[in-house]
C-alpha cells in the first residue's frame, strides 16, 4: 500500500492532470453532440456555448452574448495559467526542473 501511495500516484498524476484538463478545454467547447443529443434546456442541460447560441438567437441579447463570451475568454485563460503552473510544480517534484521546453 506505501508503494500506491509513494511510488505509483505521484507518476501517474501528471496524466491525470493533463486529462482532466484537456476533458475540460473540451467540455467548454462541445456544442453539436451537446444540442443534438441532449437539447437546450435552460437551467439543466444548458452549458457556455449552448448559452451563448441561445442569446445569438435572441434580438437584442448582444450585451449578454458579449458578457458570456467574456466570461469564457477569462475561465479559458485561468484555466491554462492553473495548467502551466500545475505543469511546473510536478516537474519540480518529480526531478525534471531542468528539462529543455
Amino acid at each position: 500500500m506505501a508503494c500506491l501511495f509513494t511510488i505509483t500516484f505521484p507518476l501517474s498524476l501528471p496524466g491525470v492532470l493533463a486529462g482532466l484538463i484537456l476533458g475540460f478545454a473540451r467540455s467548454l467547447g462541445e456544442f453539436g453532440a451537446t444540442i443534438t443529443f441532449v437539447s437546450n434546456i435552460a437551467g439543466e442541460t444548458q452549458t457556455i456555448p449552448l448559452a451563448m447560441y441561445s442569446f445569438i438567437q435572441t434580438p437584442g441579447a448582444e450585451a449578454q452574448t458579449a458578457r458570456l463570451c467574456l466570461f469564457a475568454i477569462i475561465l479559458s485563460f485561468i484555466s491554462l495559467l492553473a495548467s502551466e503552473w500545475l505543469g511546473k510544480r510536478m516537474q519540480k517534484q518529480l526531478g525534471q526542473g531542468n528539462v529543455a521546453n
